[in-house]
């Protein structure tokens, strides 16, 4: 029986000629709400793939296709969040968004400057190369910006015994979070 058949009363699935009109008609609707539902999920910036370069030019951000959709995701949402005034919510909100973890922003107005430290991860953040082109499009021209990256130190990594740190490479310890 027709997927499209069982949406009807009784009566009008018996009719032969009706099933078969309904049968004939199925594959062609579910196309269409198919059609539907991956048009919608393009209308959602966390969701859109091929839609993705409709949104950026839409921003006037250029079209990267080579470049992965997260990254690509990360520039529209932050065009998004930096329209407007800019403040130290919005610069915070727009670091997060390339970032993948908190940030802080602190305002440094006798030096003209902004600091902008990275505390929810350990390691330089991925995709900072748009992280300051996108900033370099929302902050006024007369201020400018500093990054502050948290790293491992030794200090921090000898408060562990090498039995600890054995089953981690030397990477892994410097960008981890280990009791230190």
């Amino acid at each position: 029986m027709s997927t499209l058949l069982t949406r009807y009363p009784a009566y009008l699935q018996k009719g032969a000629e009706f099933a078969d009109i309904q049968q004939a008609l199925e594959p062609e609707v579910l196309a269409l709400w198919q059609a539907r539902d991956g048009m919608m999920e393009q209308l959602n910036v966390d969701s859109a793939t091929w839609g993705l370069k409709y949104w950026e030019q839409a921003l006037g951000i250029p079209v990267e296709l080579a470049k992965p959709a997260a990254f690509r995701r990360s520039r529209v949402k932050s065009k998004l969040r930096g329209a407007g005034v800019t403040t130290v919510a919005m610069i915070q909100s727009v670091a997060e968004s390339f970032s993948n973890g908190d940030v802080e922003v602190t305002e440094l107005p006798e030096r003209y400057r902004v600091e902008i430290e990275f505390v929810g991860s350990i390691g330089t953040p991925p995709n900072m190369e748009d992280l300051t082109a996108a900033l370099g499009e929302i902050m006024p021209a007369h201020l400018g910006w500093d990054y502050v990256i948290i790293y491992k130190t030794w200090d921090g990594v000898k408060k562990n015994t090498w039995n600890e740190l054995s089953a981690y490479t030397w990477q892994q310890v410097k960008e981890s979070d280990l009791n230190g």
